[in-house]
Formats: C-alpha cells, sequence, structure tokens
C-alpha cells in the first residue's frame, strides 16, 4: 500500500485535500490534486463524489483491488500496466469503468495534432491535410462532396449492376464472354472496384494512423467487396462452383453506406453497445421457441399431415414468434389452435423487449454524441480565442 508520504515523493508536491478510496474493502489514500491532474477520468472529475459513503467518510466503488492498485499507480507515475494475475478481460472492465482510456486518447489526439502542425509546413504535409479533410468531413468542402457523390453513385452503380446480371435473360448472355452486354458489364464493375481500391488505398496513405486504419472493421470491409473480383481475374470461378458464393461479397457494398450517414453509424454504434443484452434475448427466444415447437409438433402430430417432424413444429415456432406468419404450416386441432392463439401473444411480448433495449441504448448514446459534439465544438472554440489572444 502506498502512503500520503510516497504519494507525495512520487507525485511532487501537491496542494489539496487528503481522500480515501474504498475498493472492495482494500484502502487507498491519496491527495485529491492528483486525481485532478486527469478530469477526464472518473476519478479526477466531479462524478466522484456520488461515490462518496459519509457513514465510512470514503470514495466506496465495487471493483476489483488488484486491477485498481495499477490504475492507482497511474495517478502517481503515470504510466499503466496490466497485472500478470488479472485476467486481460478483467483489467480492460475496470480500466473502461474508472475512464482511463480517455487520457490515452487525448494523449493520442495531442500527438496528431503535433504532427499535423509539423506537417503543415511542407507542400507535401499541405496536401496529405487537405486529402485527410475531404474524405474525413465531405460535407466541409465543394470537392469533398463531389467526392462523396462519386463514392455513392460507385455503390448504387455496382448494386444495379449486380441485380441486373441475376436476370436469367442477362446470364445467358453474359456466358458469351464476346458478347457486347458482357463487355459492358465487365467494364462498369472493372470502374466500380478500381475506385474502391484507389479510395482504401487513398485513405491508408493519408491517415496519421495506419495501425489503427488497418485494424478498422470498416477496412475488411472494404477489402472483403473487392477481394472476390481480383479472384476471378486469376481463377476461372465456373471450375470452382464453390468459389461463386464468394460473389455475396458484392452484396456487402450496401454496408459502406454506414460510414456516409452518422445516423446509420449511430445506429450500428447502440447495437454494437447492446450485444450482451440482445444475445441474451437471443437465447430466452432459442428456449421459448424450442418449447413451442416440439409442443406444437406432439398437439399437431396426429391430426395434421404438415407436421411431420419436430423440425416442422420448430418452424412454425419461429415464423409464429417473429409475427410473420407465413401459413405453409397451421395448427387444426382445437388444442393446436389454442396453444397458437397463446404463442401469439407471447410472441408479441418477446418482440417488443429488444425494442426498448435498443430505443434505450440510441437515446442514451445520442445524447453522449450530442453532449461531445457540443464540449468538442467550445474547445475549439476556446483553441481559438487563446491563439488569437496570443
Amino acid at each position: 500500500m502506498i502512503s500520503p508520504m510516497d504519494a507525495t515523493a512520487a507525485g511532487g508536491p501537491h496542494t489539496g485535500q487528503k481522500i480515501l478510496i474504498n475498493v472492495s474493502g482494500k484502502k487507498f489514500q491519496i491527495y485529491r490534486d492528483y486525481l485532478e491532474r486527469y478530469p477526464q477520468t472518473l476519478l479526477g472529475s466531479s462524478d466522484l463524489d456520488t461515490y462518496f459513503d459519509p457513514h465510512y467518510g470514503d470514495y466506496f466503488f465495487d471493483s476489483n483491488p488488484e486491477a485498481f492498485e495499477s490504475i492507482f499507480d497511474f495517478y502517481l507515475y503515470g504510466k499503466l500496466y496490466q497485472p500478470a494475475t488479472i485476467p486481460n478481460e478483467m483489467f480492460q472492465e475496470s480500466v473502461a469503468f474508472f475512464r482511463m482510456m480517455s487520457v490515452f486518447e487525448q494523449e493520442k489526439a495531442q500527438e496528431q495534432e503535433e504532427n499535423v502542425e509539423v506537417e503543415a509546413k511542407t507542400k507535401l504535409g499541405r496536401l496529405r491535410q487537405k486529402t485527410n479533410q475531404i474524405l474525413q468531413n465531405p460535407s466541409a468542402s465543394f470537392f469533398g462532396l463531389l467526392y462523396g457523390w462519386v463514392d455513392l453513385g460507385c455503390i448504387f452503380l455496382s448494386i444495379v449492376l449486380m441485380l441486373f446480371e441475376t436476370d436469367p435473360n442477362v446470364v445467358t448472355i453474359l456466358e458469351d464472354k464476346s458478347s457486347v452486354v458482357s463487355k459492358v458489364c465487365f467494364t462498369m464493375e472493372s470502374i466500380t472496384v478500381i475506385y474502391f481500391t484507389f479510395d482504401v488505398l487513398l485513405r491508408f496513405v493519408v491517415t496519421y494512423d495506419k495501425l489503427d486504419f488497418v485494424k478498422h472493421p470498416a477496412t475488411w470491409l472494404d477489402i472483403f467487396t473487392v477481394g472476390p473480383y481480383y479472384l476471378e481475374l486469376f481463377v476461372d470461378v465456373t471450375k470452382f462452383k464453390s468459389l461463386k458464393v464468394l460473389r455475396i461479397a458484392r452484396i456487402a457494398r450496401v454496408l459502406k453506406l454506414i460510414k456516409k450517414n452518422k445516423r446509420l453509424l449511430l445506429i450500428a454504434t447502440v447495437l454494437a453497445q447492446s450485444v450482451s443484452e440482445l444475445s441474451m434475448l437471443v437465447i430466452v427466444w432459442s428456449m421459448c421457441i424450442l418449447v413451442a415447437g416440439c409442443s406444437f409438433y406432439y398437439l399437431e402430430e396426429t391430426s395434421n399431415d404438415q407436421v411431420q417432424s419436430g423440425v416442422d413444429g420448430l418452424w412454425w415456432a419461429v415464423v409464429t414468434m417473429s409475427t410473420v406468419g407465413y401459413g405453409d404450416i397451421a395448427p387444426f386441432s382445437t388444442q393446436g389452435k389454442l396453444f397458437g392463439t397463446v404463442f401469439v401473444y407471447v410472441s408479441m411480448v418477446f418482440l417488443a423487449l429488444p425494442l426498448t433495449i435498443i430505443v434505450g441504448a440510441f437515446s442514451k448514446q445520442y445524447e453522449s454524441r450530442k453532449c461531445m459534439s457540443l464540449k468538442k465544438n467550445q474547445s475549439a472554440y476556446q483553441l481559438k480565442e487563446a491563439k488569437s489572444d496570443e
């Protein structure tokens, strides 16, 4: 345990009050001004007061004390390390709870700003900055809007071309590689793929954090959508029918639209953050479908020729619980109809559950984005004012 004297020696002179932090029974003592050096973290913000226990006179957190030792040391020495005895997932949860990543994100942003200022002194650097601004914020300039519309045009052209090539009459014509239609389709597909490839390479060249760009899911989505085209240039897909399934990657180009719309990005973020709740809901759904499907089979097996096995019962349960109701399987017996009626109303309740989860998460995320945008604008204004005073 680090005493207050050790904290003073490690962090330098102090001017604040001494506070006591209780993490699942293990107590840590530190001067408050050390915490306030990092106001973006939980312990350095005003939110810390919500965890104050007036009965014991300390700030109580129900968290892992071993993981917190590393976080505590960060406020003293400025370095965050993961203890060898703590699993990675548990440590990441503690880091996320105490908002420690915001410190490193801020340092990363400052480092990028310094790189931008250095690059602005060269002609090539200024060109790189302008190109990056066009790609990241297309609505801010005419060339950005033009590039964005070209991008949307290529996406829609690729989708229309894919649908056109599925027409039975067109498929017959495309089998003749020397036909005009086949050549036009190949040329248009080549143009869209070349553009998508150019877009990925350009973004890689102008980005400041290339490792983060490579690890980003959107980058792999772009690569996945153009990969099959280059594979077909070197491999005859007609000889390998199993490779034809790779053409489904062209459908994924529709997902590129998510990057172009902030609202779609918000929905994707909400769904990603609600994975744990939705996965539990899927488990409950699966249990209900299994119980309902098997029950339906035993209720209808003697009076319904449509239900030949338990699998047919499961299919009826899936269609009924989703409120689609294809009508290919329906109950004939009285007990089956009564069971189906009850199951329909139960399905409506379970169908409404994910909507409440998603809407709640969406509202929370929307307000968070709104506050972040407001703070960003305020910071930009303050920075501009400070530079004008200089």
